[in-house]
């Protein structure tokens, strides 16, 4: 089993439901169907959206997306570092873009759910 199939088993024990489309680069679109929004948010339940590149787990991931589009604060206000148009990578516009970064990643200690658990807190910090 190589690493991006343990690392996919891994979040799947997680988050049932959780599935790896290859892209034609070689990396792969991550999809988290069913994610319950934390409480201040426009939308209780989301899909959420990441690319693996191709070089995963040496290459980390960046950004993420959730679908549908819109996503918005419970009081209206756009996210800060959101946008609804930027495009996810050899798949086209798909919901709202989270331009998140890591700023550490060990390719030998992180994973697809290391990753997961960035975005739960992003997702939890309401701004």
């Amino acid at each position: 089993m190589t690493p991006f199939e343990q690392h996919l088993q891994e979040l799947q024990s997680i988050c049932p439901g959780a599935s790896a489309t290859r892209l034609p680069s070689g990396a792969h679109l991550i999809t988290i169907p069913n994610f319950t929004m934390p409480p201040g948010w426009n939308r209780q339940t989301v899909t959420i959206l990441f690319v693996a590149p191709p070089a995963y787990p040496a290459a980390l991931p960046d950004c993420f997306w959730v679908e549908p589009g819109g996503v918005r604060l419970v009081n209206g206000t756009t996210p800060q570092g959101t946008n609804d148009s930027n495009p996810i990578p050899e798949i086209g516009p798909r919901g709202t873009w989270f331009s998140w970064h890591l700023q550490h990643w060990n390719p030998n200690r992180d994973s697809l759910q290391s990753y997961f658990r960035v975005i739960e807190q992003r997702l939890k910090a309401l701004q």
